[in-house]
């Protein structure tokens, strides 16, 4: 990394280093907005809670890769970690989720009316933060990803809400979660490359992001499925409760008989099943292979980014990029 050339630090200091950095900016803006308390408390309260930054770490790594300023990036990759937590705000509200992160949502603490306000206020301080702290190209670059991924996350969350007509099948899937997930994480990665100056590698770390993102939403739909809720912060089996057509779902449903498949829709979408109904359901699933199924085709796509980032000379920081892959496909929560 830029000024620490032959460091031994490990994967978390850089990690860590990266969020303090985007932690810190995030606390001092929110701290100092005027209005309503209510808001702002209800505003913070996912946000300053916890959460890994994965997206502005991304941002600020893809920076220093390619030789930017990183503190010149720092507001960019907070605004990117506002768009991401407005839309966990309103994730929660549709999926009537009570715990993220190990605390209650915040529609749950603060109401659902106070709650949809909360995620507006954020994404309102997404483009604000942008036009406050860059000029020109670089603005209008940082404005047209981070509005192309708002428009996508509705469309892929439109999608997710109605699989019937959306999620059918593996492909459907695909395209949804791209849209829902990976294009935020795309636009985090091709804003280093706008924040490094370097616009002839936007297009390399689109890609680059998007891989990420697939890889990241179908280990998601996995710990969903098996992820201990002590370490994730969310209870299993949600996903089955609000029906959601995940891949291990998908590939799982092809392999039922007519006997297992009559068992699973008697649970899936059933927001009062009890635990041991889902649990037989997650066994199910289990058991016609779709969480390996699933295991693979994420490690296929983590593959992939890592390709990308061989194009570029070794260095701390790309292989920082590629633990940080290897941290994502491999994750507990």
């Amino acid at each position: 990394m830029n000024g620490r050339e032959g460091s031994m630090e490990s994967f978390w200091d850089i990690y860590n280093g990266y969020k303090k950095l985007v932690d810190s900016y995030i606390s001092n803006h929110l701290n100092s907005l005027q209005g309503p308390t209510l808001l702002r408390d209800a505003s913070s309260h996912l946000i300053l809670s916890g959460g890994k930054r994965i997206r502005p770490v991304l941002t600020l790594a893809v920076t220093d890769l390619l030789e930017g300023d990183v503190r010149h990036a720092i507001p960019a990759a907070s605004a990117i970690e506002y768009l991401h937590n407005f839309t966990l705000i309103h994730d929660d509200i549709m999926d009537r989720d009570e715990f993220r992160r190990g605390v209650k949502t915040t529609h749950i603490v603060y109401g659902e009316s106070l709650a949809i306000l909360a995620g507006d206020y954020l994404f309102s301080m997404v483009f604000g933060t942008i036009s406050r702290n860059y000029e020109g190209e670089e603005a209008r670059l940082l404005t047209y990803l981070l509005s192309e991924a708002s428009e996508n996350i509705c469309m892929g969350q439109a999608m997710d809400i109605n699989p019937d007509r959306y999620v059918r099948d593996e492909e459907e899937y695909l395209n949804m979660i791209y849209l829902k997930t990976a294009s935020l994480i795309e636009a985090s990665t091709a804003s280093g490359a706008v924040l490094a100056g370097r616009h002839e590698d936007i297009s390399t770390f689109k890609e680059f992001g998007n891989y990420i993102g697939i890889a990241f939403q179908i280990a998601d739909d996995i710990l969903g499925l098996i992820g201990d809720p002590k370490i994730t912060g969310k209870p299993v089996g949600n996903d089955i409760r609000n029906g959601k057509r995940t891949l291990p779902v998908l590939y799982s449903l092809k392999r039922m008989d007519d006997s297992e498949r009559e068992m699973f829709y008697s649970v899936f979408g059933k927001m009062d099943a009890d635990d041991i109904e889902v649990k037989n359901v997650i066994d199910l699933i289990v058991d016609k292979g779709g969480v390996d199924y699933s295991r693979n085709l994420m490690r296929r796509y983590a593959d992939r980014a890592i390709d990308i980032l061989s194009r570029y000379d070794e260095s701390e920081t790309r292989d920082f990029l590629i633990k940080l892959v290897e941290f994502i496909v491999s994750r507990e929560k």
